[in-house]
């Protein structure tokens, strides 16, 4: 239960949610010297964190630790640093060095489990003096001409709080969101998710996360802190819904990846719980601005997770919203600016990503022109590279596409002369 004792003083930033977007926005409007509070309606004692995650941090994201005060986080002793290896249709995309900018031995992804980050994201928000107004919810929201009202209700019962800027971090079932009528566009996602961690398996070399494309799956394993592995299954929702009862899912599970060549093998692993996941998980996507108020993190973009872009667009989303900010007060006329340059910043940096992401949650695409593509990036080291860094996020989309049309062509000539 919430020890925080009310206060009556006006707020400059009220962030409602204290998860990954919702911590990392009000560390960074503390860093610049307003007075913030989160209000996250679930108690959240020290060791709390999510759980329905795969908390792999791609790369483009990892920089963003330090400006919240966790590039200790990086440290092997916190987490796993790590390089994604496709296993594809048309071959292994991998490339070499141990950074996905091969000019840059930095550029990692990490395996930074949700048991760590969580607790330390709050505590740097604290730090940064960060109230935190816990197991409380936002039930309503009014503006007027020097701000906002919150009507809250939790532990000590109902109470106000006045604020300059709202900041909506509330998650993919944003109550704000329905308050401000900020309706998700839902694209669907035609795979089902299981994941569980365990012993007993080897590490790939140099730590790397191993993705085997089999049929329409994606069978993923992650190496983590104290020789640990956690294992993922994006499926076909048929594929697995006759996997019934926790033993005989967990019997399943395995039997899959063991019958993977290319996954680490299984044979020697004990399962550290039950495995976890969903059946049904669609993309949401909303508007990053609703009225005056932002949406960050899974409360604007809410993706599949076989992208692996969650934690990353929560960390980045933030990061958009405190630059558009930077340097602007938060009278009227400040937050119209900032808000107009955090939509812009996000539909630039966030959507053509989402785009792409909601096409590969479709299954029916045909194989062999499936097998081709990946043919023609794995037969090219450069292709290889860029779409090694289109996964981690670290260049757009269109930029591949450029890449891999000349990729293309170039295979064309070189067949058409042999």
């Amino acid at each position: 239960m919430s020890t925080e004792e009310h206060d009556d003083t006006p707020l400059d930033v009220a962030v409602v949610g204290g998860s990954l977007a919702g911590c990392a926005a009000a560390v960074h409007f503390g860093t610049m010297g307003y007075r913030v509070a989160v209000f996250e309606r679930k108690a959240t004692p020290e060791s709390y964190h999510k759980q329905l995650c795969t908390h792999f941090v791609q790369p483009h994201a990892v920089p963003l630790l330090s400006a919240l005060g966790l590039a200790h986080l990086r440290e092997p002793s916190w987490s796993v640093a790590t390089k994604a290896v496709f296993v594809t249709p048309g071959g292994v995309v991998d490339t070499p060095g141990t950074g996905y900018d091969p000019e840059r031995p930095d550029s990692y992804a990490l395996n930074l489990e949700r048991r760590v980050l969580d607790p330390a994201i709050r505590e740097s928000a604290r730090r940064h003096g960060v109230r935190f107004v816990e197991a409380t919810g936002v039930e309503g929201v009014t503006e007027d001409a020097s701000g906002w009202t919150l009507d809250t209700d939790g532990a000590h019962g109902p109470r106000r709080y006045r604020a300059r800027l709202v900041v909506a971090a509330d998650g993919r079932r944003s109550r704000l969101a329905g308050l401000l009528g900020n309706e998700a566009e839902s694209r669907p996602n035609e795979r089902a998710a299981l994941f569980g961690y365990f012993r007993g398996i080897a590490a790939p070399e140099d730590g790397r996360s191993v993705f085997v494309m089999n049929d329409h799956d994606l069978a993923c394993a992650y190496p983590l802190v104290d020789g640990r592995t956690e294992l993922v299954l994006f499926a076909e929702k048929s594929r697995v819904e006759g996997w019934r009862g926790a033993d005989g899912r967990m019997q399943e599970f395995l039997k899959y990846f063991d019958g993977l060549a290319a996954a680490p093998s299984v044979a020697d692993a004990v399962p550290e719980g039950p495995l976890l996941g969903y059946a049904d998980y669609p993309s949401l996507i909303r508007r990053p601005v609703a009225g005056s108020v932002p949406f960050v993190g899974d409360a604007a973009l809410s993706l599949d997770a076989m992208s692996g872009v969650g934690c990353g667009f929560a960390l980045l989303s933030a990061q958009l919203l405190a630059r558009a900010f930077a340097g602007r007060s938060l009278d009227a006329d400040g937050v119209r600016a900032g808000l107009d340059d955090y939509r812009q910043r996000f539909e630039k940096a966030l959507l053509p990503h989402a785009e792409g992401i909601c096409g590969d949650s479709l299954v029916g695409k045909d194989e062999a022109t499936r097998q081709r593509m990946f043919e023609t990036i794995c037969g090219d080291p450069e292709l290889s590279r860029t779409y090694l860094a289109l996964t981690g996020r670290m260049v757009m989309p269109a930029e591949f596409q450029r890449a891999f049309m000349r990729g293309l062509m170039a295979r064309r000539a070189g067949a058409a002369r042999a």
